[in-house]
């Protein structure tokens, strides 16, 4: 069994091993793009916790018993039994190796699950990361488990229902170094209503305000061929996310600031270049954070 897997040693990764996220990393570096250096904490890892505290027959049992009428409390019980349950020191022992490597201060767990980002399931933001997390053991471990229990988050348990997936699927975590962004955003290499665009969407501070809604963001709409700026959307940027001693900080962003275009037209174009590079890999439609 195989806990730890290094990003940049998945030369043929597996999603089955590593999930959505960690497939996608590993295939990015793969190929020369620029990556925040971690590692991939493997599905192999979730299962022998569950096994170790002799969990793997009660979630199986609540599992079979969710419906869309009680998953909100069998959803709440596993979760719990989850969070309960107590790190087998092996495994405790081999995330640390890899963490006392990296050159960071503070680091990014995030959920990569078996199911995730796929052609027929996206699972986009229903199951949880967490952000500007203090490089200590004891922190990184605790928030592992926060991720292998939001395999079991409401909205997740319900999508799986009505995509018909397999509750019990598999979770990987992605621990990676922390990048205390100044500008950050979301593109999507074919616009959602203009199949010869892309769309890019960019606000101050770190991405959670942009993914959650929070915040009105620029829009760029970018012509394929060209990468010429088709349309621009100039949002109300009044709110970001700043790291900040091990938390994560919203604060407001001065009105003149908060009108002003945050990204300069020819960086518009750089990042639509490299997002069609990213769609050449995957060969189909990327969402890019």
């Amino acid at each position: 069994m195989t806990v730890i897997k290094s990003l940049t040693e998945l030369k043929d990764p597996k999603i089955s091993e590593v999930g959505g996220k960690g497939y996608s990393l590993a295939m990015l570096i793969n190929n020369g793009f620029n990556v925040p250096q971690g590692f991939v904490i493997t599905s192999d890892a979730f299962f022998k916790f569950i096994k170790s505290n002799n969990l793997i027959e009660r979630i199986e049992k609540l599992a079979s018993e969710i419906d869309e009428n009680n998953f909100e409390k069998k959803s709440k019980e596993i979760r719990d039994l989850i969070l309960d349950g107590k790190m087998p020191e092996d495994i405790a022992s081999k995330i640390e190796e890899p963490l006392n490597k990296l050159n960071a201060q503070y680091v990014s767990i995030r959920s990569s699950a078996v199911s995730e980002d796929s052609l027929k399931a996206s699972f986009a933001g229903l199951h949880d990361t967490f952000l500007n997390v203090k490089l200590e053991p004891e922190l990184v471990l605790e928030n592992v488990k926060k991720c292998w229990a939001s395999l079991f988050n409401d909205r997740a348990v319900v999508y799986r229902l009505r995509k018909k997936i397999p509750h019990l699927d598999g979770m990987a975590v992605v621990v990676q170094e922390m990048i205390p962004a100044d500008i950050s955003g979301v593109a999507f290499t074919v616009h959602p209503a203009k199949a010869k665009a892309l769309l890019i969407e960019a606000s101050y501070g770190i991405g959670d305000m942009i993914v959650s809604g929070k915040v009105e963001p620029d829009d760029y709409v970018v012509d394929r061929e060209t990468l010429e700026i088709m349309e621009k959307k100039i949002g109300n940027k009044n709110k970001m996310s700043v790291c900040h001693g091990g938390q994560v900080e919203i604060i407001e962003v001065e009105k003149e600031l908060a009108g002003r275009q945050v990204i300069l037209n020819e960086k518009v174009e750089e990042i639509a270049k490299i997002c069609l590079d990213i769609e050449k890999v995957f060969n189909y439609p990327q969402d890019i954070e």
